[in-house]
C-alpha cells in the first residue's frame, strides 16, 4: 500500500534522512520509533507533503503512485 524507497530528505542543506526504505501492506500498523533527532517527525512531515523539506533521493509510493509530486491537499 504504502512503500518508501532508499529516501533521502534535507532541510536547509542538511540531509536529516538517509537511506529510508519501509513498506507497509493493506491492513498492517507500524510504528515509528525511535530517540530525539532521530526523524520521526520529518518522516512523517516529508509523507504529508508538508513544505520545508527537500527529497534529495528516492521515493513514495501509495497505491502504485509517487506521492512526491501530488499537492499535499491530494496525499490526506
Amino acid at each position: 500500500m504504502i512503500e518508501i524507497k532508499d529516501l533521502h530528505v534535507s532541510v536547509a542543506e542538511t540531509e536529516i534522512l538517509k537511506g529510508i526504505n519501509l513498506s507497509i501492506g493493506l491492513g498492517e500498523v507500524h510504528a515509528i520509533m525511535g530517540p530525539n533527532g532521530s526523524g520521526k517527525s520529518t518522516l512523517a512531515n516529508v509523507i504529508a507533503g508538508r513544505p520545508g523539506y527537500s527529497v534529495i533521493s528516492g521515493d513514495i509510493v501509495y497505491k502504485g503512485s509517487s506521492i512526491l509530486e501530488v499537492l499535499p491537499e491530494k496525499v490526506s
